[in-house]
Order: C-alpha cells, then structure tokens, then sequence
C-alpha cells in the first residue's frame, strides 16, 4: 500500500489558510517534505492563522504531529490557535495521547474557524 499525504491549500482574505489533509500524514508519505517546505514557506509569509481540515486523513504519526506542532507554536507566538476540524476518533486519539490537543482550537466548520480568527 502506497503511503501518501493529499494536500489542498485555499486561502481566505490572503491571511488565513485553510489546509485539507487527506491520506496519511508521516515522514514516510510522498508529499511529507513538500508540505513542511510548504507550511515554513507560510510561516515566513507571516501567516499565522491556519484552518486545518484533516476529515479525510486517515492515519498520523510522530512526525506528522510534530509539523503540527511547528505551526501551531509559531501561531502560539501570536496569541491564536491552530483551528482543527477533525473528527476521526484514531487521529484524535493520538493528538490526545500526544498531549498535543491543547494547541489547537477544535471547531466544526470552515466558517466558524474563519469567525473565530475575525474575533481574536
């Protein structure tokens, strides 16, 4: 079985990204390194609001919790969260048991991520 990360990047009014995972998100997947280049490549854009919609990923491991992590510490130096849409009970198990899930603001939809970033 090939392992693969899919990723999908809009943006919302140039400042927010809204980044759909999908596959498995591991240093092993093809497309791994291209979307840490990709998230750094951002970061030094000065974006720090980020939408992550991971419905569609079906697998995690360290690695991929630890990019993760990148993100959401830079976004931390600008007092918001990551907003994480997600409700796949083993990629929440594992951010949970990671301790982890603190760093991100759990949120339903797209919309109510994008109020949230337009009330902080």
């Amino acid at each position: 079985m090939e392992c693969k990360v899919g990723v999908r990047v809009s943006f919302y009014k140039d400042d927010i990204a809204i980044i759909e995972l999908s596959g498995e998100l591991s240093i092993f997947s093809e497309g791994f390194e291209l979307l840490s280049k990709e998230l750094n490549a951002y970061i030094k854009m000065g974006i720090y609001k980020y939408i992550l919609l991971m419905e569609r990923l079906r697998y995690i491991d360290s690695s991929g919790v630890g990019l993760l992590i990148r993100i959401s510490s830079f976004a931390a130096k600008k007092n918001t969260k990551v907003c994480l849409i997600c409700h796949q009970p083993n990629i929440l198990k594992i951010l949970n048991i990671s301790k982890v899930d603190i760093f991100f603001k759990p949120v339903e939809s797209v919309d109510e991520a994008i109020s949230y970033f337009e009330n902080v």
